[in-house]
């Protein structure tokens, strides 16, 4: 096939060619990985199982960021969508845009977790903005 090519179009042959193959090597699935992606970041915990409750609560700005205070209560609980210990931190629900808001929110409580996490309600005084607070202040005051 390059025998009947003129240069130009035998060195555009080849390059295509060489693209081609090296595509080969890096989208194929098969290819055993790298040493760098090969080594797990550490050992993975069982999938928790457990009953939803529905907690009720406030999203307050504390010195470790923003937390989820439980009504009646002085504890401030982290929520996460992750259903291994391992994954909690990964996870966590970023609760920047329901500063200030009352919050229904369904999960299961481990420690100062609150896994298996989804908001299902939000609960507005009158006047008060449906949407993201977008004017709550940055963690750690900056």
């Amino acid at each position: 096939m390059l025998t009947r090519l003129r240069g130009q179009d035998k060195l555009g042959a080849l390059v295509a060619l060489s693209l081609g193959l090296s595509a080969c090597n890096v989208l194929n699935p098969l290819a055993p990985l790298p040493e760098s992606k090969r080594t797990s970041s550490g050992p993975v915990s069982p999938v928790l199982h457990g009953e939803k409750q529905t907690f009720t609560g406030k999203v307050v700005l504390t010195a470790a960021g923003y937390r989820f205070r439980v009504t009646d209560s002085d504890e401030d609980l982290r929520l996460t969508r992750a259903k291994r210990e391992s994954e909690f931190a990964k996870e966590e629900v970023g609760l920047r845009k329901y500063y200030e808001k009352t919050l229904h929110v369904r999960g299961q409580r481990k420690d100062e977790w609150l896994w298996d996490a989804e908001v299902v309600g939000q609960w507005n005084k009158p006047g008060e903005s449906q949407g993201p607070n977008v004017l709550a202040p940055p963690v750690g005051g900056q």
